[in-house]
């Protein structure tokens, strides 16, 4: 879609154009704007940039085209947007929303923040930081102070300890009788065509279907991505959140298993998650979900948790936010003595009747609900897909 080069000085013309152009088209130039005077300006600040080793500046191109300028400082603690205008020309395709998608891929292979300041007169640019999961941290004259952490929080959520432990082989979800009907599903749906998993994890499902037809990932975890990259080499896989990040290429099916999507915590965040499924779709594909139906009719009045395991060595206990429709399941896991390891995992959960509304803000058509992968019909007791 595009291609980031250094600046040059003899560039520093072309970036005060760009960047005019996009600001124009934004009708954010004041009435008694003095462009002479703002592009001097410009073009001795650019050249600073260009020289300052703490900065760097990029023009974007597309085709053979010059069309953008992006500025991007770099340290130990951040990775910070200091700058990117679009000319008018190639806004509104997806381009400005996929540079953003590799500086979070890089800031999650850092474990560091994306950091970056929004004019507050510039609505358009604070909704898609908005639907990339930013949040306002700070407030600077008429700047709000923007902050993209999920990579790092996810990370830490889903780290090299809990990659190592999470694969069961031959047992739990990764019991022939649980994979073997999953992966059954999904190629007789997929067609003979390509399949995406979002959070694809370490390949529980993805790497036996990949057996089967051409699969890709998605994943945010680095963690995970390693831990699959320790039983399979050859699977693509995107760093970067599945409610945004862009895999190459067209799918005939894209897919979340195992109560995946209720990991991105909003209603916005999963409805995001929808629209992006639907831009990796060819006309006529499918996304799948696999989702537990909540069971809030097992939570007592004035009690805010249930206990829905309880094992030698393990006990699971969820407690619930009703309003804002949060459970956080917390896994305690003992031996013989008297101490205990507690492992605690967010969630948001959806109702099939929700679901069908964000498939249909998405543009999706509901083609069937089951209550397990060999294609029960029945009342779904188990997760629908």
């Amino acid at each position: 879609m595009y291609r980031l080069r250094p600046a040059k000085p003899s560039d520093a013309e072309l970036l005060a154009d760009v960047t005019l152009a996009a600001t124009r088209a934004q009708g954010r130039l004041a009435p008694d704007f003095d462009e002479l005077a703002w592009r001097n300006g410009f073009v001795e600040w650019t050249l600073e940039s260009i020289a300052d080793p703490a900065t760097d500046l990029y023009v974007v191109e597309v085709g053979d085209r010059p069309a953008g300028r992006l500025r991007v400082s770099r340290t130990p603690d951040a990775v910070e947007l200091n700058g990117i205008q679009l000319h008018p020309d190639i806004q509104n395709h997806g381009i400005g929303t996929a540079i953003l998608n590799a500086l979070q891929d890089e800031a999650t292979r850092r474990g560091v923040p994306l950091q970056l300041r929004v004019e507050r007169d510039n609505p358009n640019a604070r909704r898609l930081y908005d639907r990339l999961g930013f949040t306002r941290t700070a407030e600077a004259d008429t700047e709000d102070v923007l902050q993209w952490t999920k990579g790092v929080e996810q990370n830490r959520l889903w780290n090299a300890e809990v990659a190592e432990k999470y694969d069961t082989p031959g047992t739990g979800m990764f019991a022939p009788e649980v994979i073997e009907p999953t992966v059954d599903r999904l190629a007789e749906l997929a067609a003979g065509g390509r399949a995406l998993e979002f959070a694809i994890g370490t390949g529980r499902v993805g790497i036996p279907l990949s057996k089967r037809i051409p699969v890709s990932g998605i994943e945010l975890s680095t963690a995970m991505i390693d831990q699959l990259r320790t039983k399979d080499e050859t699977i693509p896989v995107v760093v970067g959140d599945m409610a945004s990040a862009q895999a190459p290429g067209e799918f005939s099916l894209v897919y979340l298993v195992f109560n995946t999507i209720s990991n991105l915590l909003t209603q916005e965040e999963q409805v995001a998650c929808f629209r992006n499924a639907a831009r990796h779709l060819s006309p006529g594909g499918r996304f799948v979900i696999e989702l537990w139906v909540p069971e809030l009719r097992r939570l007592p009045p004035g009690i805010p948790a249930t206990v829905g395991v309880a094992e030698p060595g393990y006990i699971l206990l969820d407690t619930y936010d009703v309003l804002n429709q949060h459970v956080v399941s917390h896994h305690f896991h003992f031996g013989e003595g008297t101490e205990a390891q507690l492992g605690r995992t967010p969630h948001r959960y959806i109702w099939p009747a929700e679901l069908d509304l964000m498939a249909q803000i998405a543009g999706f058509t509901r083609e069937s609900r089951h209550a397990d992968w060999s294609g029960d019909r029945s009342p779904p007791n188990h997760p629908p897909t």
